[in-house]
């Protein structure tokens, strides 16, 4: 069997593209690849018009050929003689209704009926697409095999909390005990200027200050509407993306320290995209912040996922100083982590902490449980599928309604998560006890979440299940269809 592969996000621009649209599908289809070359011959390919000629190269010497668009279903394409079989993530009960903005891909179903079948990350959005499709639809709930890359990190007996450690970091760090941080430093302590006075009676020798006053706030006005209509022209330009990424170079060069962190106590460890608040980073911070405001003896590390610390200094350093003054410890983590600093990270770390809204698989949760580490998480939709309270701190949620996060238009038309931020704390509070004081009973979860991501996400068992759906659901059914059609009337 020949395995196409294609997804616009590569090894090439992943810096880049941190914290874009779609970027986390490159991690997908990294973590997808060792069980893709287990059934097949693998060939990534660069561009969607290299899929119908080696289609017809490997189809006339008698291979069976498939392309897996590793993208979501409004990105797929749904023009191809190859089979077509989209991989995707999805963290909603519902999948888009809609045509959009002309595009009829925005529509799944639209998608669905003209590819030969989809390959959902979790139970939950596959039984979305089954609600559309009918049950019969040719869709399999997968999980990425994190597992076996990360199986070897735990000790045979399971991990048990660590008191001192180092962590090397080349990037930019935030350490809140060194920045500080005070809520009285976000107030301009400067003389406002007076209002324009509003006269009640006219006189010829005194100028109108009430029509000077419309005349400068008119003319600032216009000045922004036209520097935002500037904006939209550059964004409009063939050099626009060329800028953006020339800038995104230049700040990656300007914050590019090496660092040596020394930590104590007990660790915690989020990775986010400081652009998708669906994460609650800010959630989770003031959760910790609160829980641990008179203790230096717990940090929290913030590894952010995204190309421009720009976008997100000023709030995480509003949030960090509206919190303050308190004793534990906020790391931020700035930069791409390569292999063996996340390892690392990982080795580090006591317990993971997920506070989203909504997850369409969240590989972070998966790869720190596959290693032995406990977790502090919401058990809903694609956690559903892996998440117990052997190995995790259950947060409490509640649903609510969502838009869906590429819809123009908002409407409410599926559900997420709202967090208990409460909750979170008082897991926080209980983990640090465990990690302090019960240090068997910390080993015992390490092991629980060792065994059950054994289970869940082993390489062997999701080549299998991967294999005999492409070979049952896929490449039968399109034989056969390719049979019948050639059957003379």
């Amino acid at each position: 069997m020949i395995i196409l592969v294609n997804s616009k996000i590569s090894q090439s621009n992943i810096v880049e593209s941190l914290g874009k649209p779609e970027y986390s599908y490159y991690f997908l289809l990294r973590e997808f690849l060792p069980a893709l070359e287990q059934i097949g011959t693998l060939i990534q390919i660069s561009s969607l018009d290299e899929v119908d000629t080696l289609y017809d190269q490997y189809a006339a010497a008698g291979e069976d050929v498939i392309f897996l668009s590793v993208s979501p279903p409004q990105q797929t394409p749904v023009h191809l003689r190859c089979p077509t079989v989209c991989l995707f993530a999805w963290e909603f009960n519902k999948i888009p209704d809609t045509p959009w903005e002309n595009e009829p891909r925005n529509e799944w179903k639209y998608v669905f009926e003209r590819i030969a079948g989809a390959i959902a990350c979790s139970e939950e959005s596959a039984q979305a697409v089954r609600e559309v499709m009918g049950e019969d639809y040719p869709i399999i709930a997968l999980p990425a095999p994190v597992f076996s890359r990360f199986k070897d990190l735990k000790p045979e007996a399971g991990w048990l909390p660590q008191n001192e450690r180092t962590f090397e970091f080349t990037g930019f760090v935030y350490d809140s005990p060194l920045i500080g941080l005070s809520a009285d430093g976000l107030v301009q302590h400067m003389e406002r200027p007076q209002p324009y006075a509003i006269r009640t009676s006219y006189d010829e020798d005194q100028p109108d200050t009430q029509s000077v006053g419309r005349l400068r706030a008119t003319w600032r006005l216009f000045k922004e509407w036209r520097a935002e209509l500037q904006k939209l022209k550059e964004a409009s330009t063939p050099t626009a993306s060329t800028t953006v990424s020339t800038a995104t170079k230049k700040e990656t060069e300007l914050y590019n320290e090496h660092y040596q962190l020394s930590i104590k106590g007990t660790v915690y460890t989020t990775v986010v995209n400081p652009a998708d608040h669906r994460k609650n980073w800010c959630f989770i911070i003031s959760s910790f912040c609160w829980a641990f405001r008179d203790n230096p003896n717990a940090t929290l590390i913030i590894k952010t996922t995204h190309h421009s610390l720009n976008f997100y200094r000023i709030e995480l350093l509003t949030v960090l100083s509206r919190l303050a003054p308190f004793q534990c410890r906020v790391i931020v983590l700035h930069g791409f982590l390569e292999e063996e600093q996340y390892i690392n990270l990982i080795r580090i770390t006591d317990y993971y902490v997920n506070g989203s809204a909504c997850e369409g698989l969240c590989l972070p949760i998966m790869e720190y449980l596959s290693s032995g580490k406990p977790v502090i998480a919401p058990k809903h939709t694609a956690m559903l599928d892996y998440l117990n309270p052997q190995s995790s701190f259950i947060v409490n949620s509640y649903p609510e309604p969502s838009p869906w996060p590429h819809d123009p238009t908002s409407k409410l038309k599926s559900v997420r998560f709202r967090m208990d931020w409460d909750s979170m704390r008082q897991h926080f509070l209980t983990s640090y006890d465990i990690a302090q004081n019960q240090p068997e009973t910390y080993q015992n979860m390490s092991q629980e979440a060792w065994i059950s991501m054994y289970k869940f996400c082993h390489l062997d068992k999701v080549s299998v299940d991967l294999n005999q759906f492409l070979q049952l659901n896929i490449l039968q059914k399109n034989n056969a269809a390719s049979t019948k059609i050639e059957e003379p009337a």
